[in-house]
């Protein structure tokens, strides 16, 4: 027990000491302060700000010269160190992403002439070397996307992918529900289905609006203690901010099925003698908007997003076996019964998010983050239980269903500078999720292996619901 303790002390002392990702939802900035002959200056001040927001946060180098800034909101950041006799340095343009750890080394010039150097190269991640992929918001608004779902942006990570029985993200091969998926720090988990908030349902939906989303690292080994949770990787998601400027955006898409080629399938329908023709392809409307901005400059932050889709896909009962059968007098009933099931129907995915953030700065620097994100969706005649959604199904419309997914997700988190070099960080989570599967019909279901099926679905009418709460707190002391 001696030994544990000496440990845990050694590595909260210890300044070199580098994980392999930073912060849960946040980043780092580290480095060394030297002079002109690459000695290393302790005392020096080091004043950090982020240029969006106007956080700042002021540091003092170690004897060794080192300075390390915990807890940093992703962002562009400015640095300027300075110490006695020493003219000051700025360093502009140094972006810190989720996760990260970078190192910026400053060097301090005895003339009296303020130095400024423009950093224009890619910054260096000091912290362990993990296997990860981080997406800016840059990529998330310009990449092109089918459904406005951020987390299928994660499948452009090596070793990441689509687990082909849930659908939901599998990484280095793993099953979905062994994923860890975080929303500014915080758990959201389906813990039914497994995977991400909406369980399968989330192949189709929008949970979280895709123009509220910051960026993400997707992370599939080598993170750290704190992320727990899941023997899978973890997908690590930023919300937007407010900043110091107000901005906004707006978006509709419109791809109507009426533009896409009828597809004929090689057989005549009995009834007309002609080619039975679809339009597979979806009607799908999508549109929405963010705007954010400063409620008080430098200080309250405020951003605002939601987005709606509506989808329509043309399906069609139909009975292969049933489509050159000639009828006897015996099975002339069943046949005909089957026959009258048999038609067109629309399969519809309608679904709406909105979310909503606030930021406080205060003077020293601490900052407190309230969030809340609510999700619902109506899909009908879409029951599914994974896969593709086929044109033609052999299953009638009886056998179909309602599905609906309903959820509330909120977060507060406080980042606390108690000193330079003491920074708490604690969160507050909960979620709530209904997701109630209504079947079209009450006939007991029958499945005929040579022909299809009809009547309620074996595992129709169902709901399942969950709350969940979390708190997390993280100390670091340098």
């Amino acid at each position: 027990m001696k030994s544990l303790r000496l440990l845990i002390a050694g590595l909260l002392c210890s300044p070199g000491l580098l994980f392999a990702q930073a912060d849960a939802n946040k980043g780092q900035i580290i480095g060394t302060v030297y002079d002109a002959k690459q000695a290393s200056v302790s005392g020096a001040s080091v004043r950090i700000r982020n240029i969006e927001t106007g956080l700042v946060r002021e540091l003092e180098t170690n004897s060794s010269g080192q300075y390390r800034a915990v807890q940093l909101d992703p962002g562009l950041y400015q640095i300027v160190a300075q110490a006695s006799g020493f003219a000051p340095t700025t360093v502009d343009g140094v972006s810190v992403t989720v996760g990260s750890a970078i190192g910026i080394d400053i060097t301090l010039q005895v003339e009296a002439t303020t130095t400024t150097v423009e950093v224009s190269d890619t910054l260096i991640n000091v912290a362990l070397p993990a296997p990860s992929t981080t997406l800016n918001s840059n990529a998330i608004t310009n990449l092109p996307i089918n459904g406005r779902r951020f987390h299928d942006f994660a499948t452009l990570t090596p070793s990441v992918q689509v687990d082909p029985s849930r659908g939901q993200l599998s990484f280095v091969g793993q099953r979905g529900i062994n994923s860890n998926i975080m929303v500014d720090g915080a758990d959201y988990n389906q813990p039914f289905f497994g995977g991400i908030r909406g369980g399968e349902r989330s192949n189709s939906i929008i949970t979280v609006p895709q123009s509220s989303v910051q960026e993400f690292q997707a992370i599939t080994t080598g993170y750290a203690a704190e992320y727990g949770r899941s023997t899978g990787g973890v997908l690590n998601v930023i919300l937007k901010s407010g900043t110091n400027s107000w901005h906004g955006e707006a978006f509709y898409q419109n791809r109507n099925s009426e533009l896409s080629m009828e597809g004929p399938i090689p057989v005549n329908d009995p009834t007309s003698g002609e080619l039975i023709n679809t339009k597979p392809a979806e009607s799908l409307q999508q549109w929405g908007g963010a705007v954010g901005g400063p409620i008080k400059k430098d200080r309250l932050f405020l951003f605002i997003s939601y987005e709606q889709q509506h989808a329509v896909q043309p399906r069609r009962v139909l009975f292969p076996s049933l489509l050159n059968y000639t009828p006897t007098a015996a099975n002339a009933p069943a046949y005909h019964f089957y026959k009258s099931l048999e038609g067109p129907f629309d399969k519809t995915n309608n679904a709406g998010a909105g979310a909503i953030k606030g930021d406080y700065i205060f003077g020293n620097g601490s900052r407190l983050t309230l969030r809340y994100n609510q999700s619902g969706s109506e899909e009908v005649n879409a029951v599914t239980v994974g896969g593709a959604i086929e044109a033609f199904t052999n299953n009638a419309l009886t056998n179909e269903g309602v599905e609906q997914d309903r959820l509330k997700f909120g977060s507060a988190q406080y980042t606390a500078i108690l000193s330079p070099s003491v920074v708490n960080d604690f969160k507050f989570s909960g979620s709530y999720e209904e997701r109630p599967r209504l079947a079209n019909s009450s006939i007991p279901g029958l499945i005929a292996s040579t022909i299809g099926t009809y009547g309620t679905r074996n595992f129709l009418p169902t709901v399942q619901f969950d709350k969940r709460f979390q708190v997390t707190d993280s100390l670091s002391v340098i």
